[in-house]
């Protein structure tokens, strides 16, 4: 069986027998995940992104560079209009407190279930359920 990566943070399962001598790399890389997921504050800034964000977490190989949805803590900056950002993958169950100095209001969404807007100079704790196309993206109040 090949390697596989966990579905929410998409740290690198490992398959027996595998990666000979790229273990050191690979566990590197999970810890910066695990640490980055935990913990991690990251400014996402929105200048060149008009009106839609991704907020990817991908799968990668050795050497591929962290993805912004693996932080804990979003700082939303630089917009330069009302903004859309997308969670992705869809079915990734996803934590994220929002700290919104964009100067506008940003929508976060994962799918047809349901989104929430962080107002500009807001902050909230949102969280995604990722059901897949018809996922939700809701606030704890």
């Amino acid at each position: 069986m090949a390697s596989t990566w966990t579905n929410n943070i998409a740290i690198e399962n490992i398959a027996d027998g595998e990666k000979t001598d790229t273990w050191g790399q690979i566990t590197n890389r999970n810890f910066d995940i695990v640490d980055r997921a935990t913990n991690g504050v990251g400014t996402i800034d929105l200048s060149s992104s008009a009106a839609a964000h991704t907020l990817s977490t991908t799968d990668g190989t050795t050497g591929d560079a962290l993805s912004d949805g693996m932080y804990k803590v979003l700082i939303l900056s630089g917009a330069t209009e009302a903004c859309t950002i997308t969670i992705s993958p869809n079915d990734a169950q996803k934590l994220y407190f929002v700290v919104n100095s964009s100067g506008y209001d940003c929508t976060f969404t994962q799918g047809t279930g349901g989104d929430i807007t962080v107002a500009n100079s807001a902050t909230k704790i949102i969280y995604a359920d990722g059901a897949g196309a018809g996922a939700a993206v809701a606030e704890i109040a």
